[in-house]
C-alpha cells in the first residue's frame, strides 16, 4: 500500500485544501502528520498516488510543508518527501 500526504504549517489551510480537494471529487482523507515528516502543523491531507499530479497543480500555498510518499512495509513503512 501507498499513497501521498500533503503537509501543511496551519490547521486552519489544511482543512481548507482537504474540503476544496473533497468538492473537486478527489477521494482523501485528513489524517495527523506522520511525526517522521518533521514539517508541519500535525494535519495533512492523505490521497492515492494516482491523484499526485492532479492535487499538485492545485495545492500551492504559502503554508504548504511539502508532498511525502509513504509507502507500507513488512516492519511498517516509509515516508519519502517528494
Amino acid at each position: 500500500m501507498e499513497y501521498i500526504l500533503a503537509a501543511y504549517r496551519s490547521r486552519n489551510v489544511a482543512i481548507q485544501a482537504y474540503n476544496y480537494l473533497t468538492g473537486k471529487g478527489v477521494t482523501c482523507a485528513l489524517v495527523s502528520t506522520p511525526r517522521a515528516a518533521g514539517v508541519g502543523c500535525g494535519l495533512s491531507v492523505k490521497f492515492a498516488t494516482s491523484y499526485f499530479e492532479a492535487v499538485r497543480s492545485v495545492l500551492t500555498v504559502e503554508t504548504f510543508a511539502g508532498f511525502f510518499l509513504y509507502r507500507a512495509t513488512a516492519t511498517g513503512g516509509t515516508l519519502v518527501r517528494l
